[in-house]
C-alpha cells in the first residue's frame, strides 16, 4: 500500500470531520493547528465517530488516553500520529 503524506492525511482527516459533525462546516474552516478541532464545538458522540472513522480509513486502532488524549484536538497531530501508527504495521 502506498504510503500517504502528511498533507494528504490532513486533508483525509478534515474530511471526516466534516461528515461526521451535525452541522455545516468546510474543510478550509478547519484549522491544522492546537485546538482547531476543538475550536470546531464537536459533541463527544462526534469524536467517537470521528476516532471510529479514522480507526476504518487508516486501518489503525487508536489507543488514546488521558495522557495523549490531545491528539484528538489538532488535525497535525493526529496526522502524525496516523502517520506513526502506519510506519509501525
Amino acid at each position: 500500500m502506498e504510503e500517504k503524506s502528511l498533507s494528504e492525511i490532513k486533508m483525509e482527516l478534515k474530511e471526516i470531520i466534516v461528515s461526521i459533525a451535525d452541522f455545516e462546516i468546510d474543510t478550509k474552516n478547519i484549522d491544522n493547528g492546537k485546538d482547531g478541532i476543538k475550536k470546531l464545538g464537536l459533541n463527544s458522540l462526534a469524536v467517537i465517530k470521528m476516532m471510529v472513522e479514522i480507526e476504518r480509513k487508516f486501518d489503525i486502532e487508536m489507543d488514546v488516553d488521558e495522557d495523549n488524549a490531545d491528539i484528538l484536538y489538532s488535525i497535525d497531530e493526529l496526522a502524525q500520529y496516523i502517520s506513526s501508527q502506519k510506519a509501525e504495521n
